[in-house]
């Protein structure tokens, strides 16, 4: 529900990322099939790329969801804005525990922007990532 609701909302606002010479991609833990199938479901025109053995999460020091953290007020309201918003959560693709995040890198390698996600649901405001870039 969360990784689709991030998304659509980045795609949404792509036009302000491209204007600050961006490009968005995302990369999801589940395998091509169910990539291939995520662009199409929710009309991304963006780059979706796979890490099924999630190194990439690793070595980005993204964490997983715990217990105490799934049950937490934060998730639990991050959960009611994904609803209201029309995200509900399908058959799972991938690691269901995995966290993610925001990478914005400059040419060259440059880390512009990095932001772990703490709980399931947990996504910076845009205006914080552009204001990186």
């Amino acid at each position: 529900m969360f990784c689709r609701e991030q998304a659509v909302q980045l795609h949404r606002d792509r036009q302000r990322f491209l204007d600050r010479g961006a490009t968005v991609a995302f990369v999801g833990n589940g395998g091509a099939l169910f990539a291939r199938t995520f662009v199409e479901d929710y009309h991304l025109d963006e780059p979706v790329l796979v890490d099924p053995s999630r190194a990439t999460y690793r070595a980005l020091g993204m964490g997983r969801v715990t217990l105490g953290s799934l049950l937490s007020p934060s998730t639990l309201l991050a959960s009611v804005r994904a609803m209201a918003a029309g995200f509900f959560q399908g058959k799972t693709q991938g690691h269901a525990l995995q966290l993610g995040g925001v990478l914005a890198v400059r040419p060259g390698g440059e880390v512009a922007f990095r932001y772990l996600s703490r709980f399931a649901g947990d996504h910076p405001p845009h205006d914080q990532i552009l204001a990186k870039l």
